[in-house]
């Protein structure tokens, strides 16, 4: 029983912490927040929303660029991170919404405010409806596999 309550060690990692947590509440919060600006802007028709929603859109790829390195790491790092199906799944979700979330930028550098009604703001949603999900399985891989836990050596 002992056994089952030892962690799985994570590559990225600072005094024994795993590195990826910490850097993940950026990129969600601007995730979340370029969908909120978008439906501000849908709302009110005022561009500002849409400029906003840019630029929390650029902040989220280059955070979210910080945590896929400190994810990656861990992922490749151990073998058997790589063995559990809701890691996997982690991954593909976030490179999913990061993709789109990059479409939705370069339509946005391109074509301006009037992309975001509709494509903007359906790239948006689902983002987040993506990211919903990949924040569960992260959940997952943390309090249920125990990824990045460290070791109960009480018992």
């Amino acid at each position: 029983m002992a056994q089952d309550l030892r962690g799985l060690s994570t590559t990225a990692q600072i005094g024994g912490h795993p590195l990826h947590p910490m850097l993940i509440p950026l990129p969600i919060g601007l995730l979340v927040g370029t969908f909120a600006c978008d439906l501000a802007f849908w709302g009110t028709g005022d561009t500002f929303w849409a400029s906003a929603a840019f630029w929390a859109l650029v902040g989220a790829l280059v955070t979210a660029a910080i945590a896929a390195v400190a994810g990656f790491m861990d992922f490749f790092g151990n073998s058997k991170i790589r063995a559990i199906k809701d890691a996997w799944r982690h991954m593909v979700g976030n490179l999913v919404a990061v993709v789109l979330a990059v479409v939705s930028l370069w339509l946005r550098a391109s074509s301006g405010a009037q992309v975001v009604l509709p494509w903007g703001l359906l790239l948006s949603t689902l983002v987040v409806v993506l990211i919903l999900y990949t924040g569960w399985k992260g959940g997952e891989l943390s309090y249920r596999h125990r990824v990045g836990m460290l070791p109960d050596d009480r018992t």
